[in-house]
């Protein structure tokens, strides 16, 4: 089943898998665990004593890869929903199949609508303050007892001032590389539509030149 707000693709396995930790948890912090990822995504400050709490079952000991997964489900469902501006019942029907609880989907409906225009502005600067990548390569890493799925690392060499430069590695799941293809593909393809449609282009083909007058 593909899904709107992840790119109209379908949800990656392991979102599917982290909505049921989402699911356990209550409504009450569920809301207040989606308050400090927004914190976080929009400030850049989240209070981590707070999002164990908040994803630590009553009478339990924490878990951090249980907090860990919490945490990554709910940005990605904030991020992706804002990236694809996605309206509140849409995204309430789509997480609600994915099987989270109505409740519980209304507890990240609510901090999602009041944030989701402060999101999208945050994140159309962060993308005019992406630095120029000079190359891009792509390996494959095989499975391995660690990881029982293939996963793939993305290399870039971005320029910084002063004509240096800086490697970056990004590691990326089946999942992820082909929602980042996706996308690509969907970013050139309104590149091409905007630069066919660009006055400058629309002039430059109903311009016919005109003969030049020869030698009487």
């Amino acid at each position: 089943m593909r899904f709107r707000f992840c790119g109209d693709l379908e949800a990656p396995s392991w979102v599917v898998h982290e909505i049921t930790t989402l699911s356990e948890i209550s409504s009450v912090r569920l809301k207040l665990l989606v308050k400090q990822v927004l914190n976080h995504m929009l400030h850049g400050s989240m209070d981590y004593a707070k999002v164990v709490k908040f994803t630590t079952p009553k009478d339990s000991e924490s878990d951090p890869s249980l907090t860990k997964g919490a945490l990554a489900a709910v940005h990605f469902v904030l991020a992706s929903a804002a990236k694809y501006d996605i309206d509140e019942d849409t995204l309430a029907k789509e997480i609600e199949q994915l099987g989270l609880p109505r409740e519980n989907a209304q507890a990240i409906l609510r901090p999602y609508r009041e944030s989701k225009t402060a999101l999208r502005a945050k994140f159309t600067a962060d993308t005019f303050a992406v630095q120029r990548a000079k190359t891009i390569s792509c390996s494959k890493i095989p499975p391995s007892e660690s990881a029982a799925e293939a996963s793939y690392r993305l290399n870039l060499q971005l320029e910084q001032d002063g004509g240096n430069s800086r490697d970056v590695q990004i590691n990326l799941s089946s999942d992820q590389l082909a929602i980042l293809l996706h996308e690509m593909e969907q970013v050139r393809a309104l590149m091409d539509s905007l630069e066919s449609s660009s006055p400058l282009r629309q002039r430059s083909r109903d311009y016919v030149p005109t003969p030049s007058a020869g030698p009487s």
